[in-house]
């Protein structure tokens, strides 16, 4: 059985290329990529699966909020703490995401256990 991280934004103003730009740059910044081909090349690693995400640019109404970023990533599940590891990773990503797009709604979870968001450390708190 896998267990995801669900995360989405929402919004009345669409993004803004210089913000799509932004949220590939931290979505690189956090990237598996290499991790998974070792794991391939190698058989040593946590079974990572790549940040999936999709970024809305059509202009939503002016009544309604419209998702602007959204997605989710199976976790890694292959040793005792690999779930951890990889919630904790994935929450320090969307943390600058949401510093990033700071004017949206946020909702991000595993599974169906919603993610704190501490104010103070402007960051999501996993293990609350």
């Amino acid at each position: 059985m896998s267990i995801s991280i669900y995360y989405s934004a929402q919004r009345k103003k669409e993004l803004s290329l210089s913000e799509i730009k932004a949220i590939e740059e931290i979505a690189t910044k956090y990237s598996v990529n290499a991790k998974i081909e070792n794991l391939v090349a190698t058989g040593v690693g946590l079974n990572w699966e790549s940040f999936h995400f999709l970024t809305n640019t059509q202009r939503p109404s002016l009544f309604k909020k419209a998702m602007v970023f959204s997605g989710s990533t199976k976790l890694p599940d292959n040793s005792a703490d690999a779930t951890w590891i990889g919630v904790q990773h994935w929450c320090e990503c969307l943390s600058e995401l949401r510093q990033l797009l700071n004017t949206c709604d946020w909702s991000v979870s595993v599974d169906d256990h919603n993610m704190h968001w501490d104010l103070q450390k402007l960051a999501y708190d996993p293990s609350k």
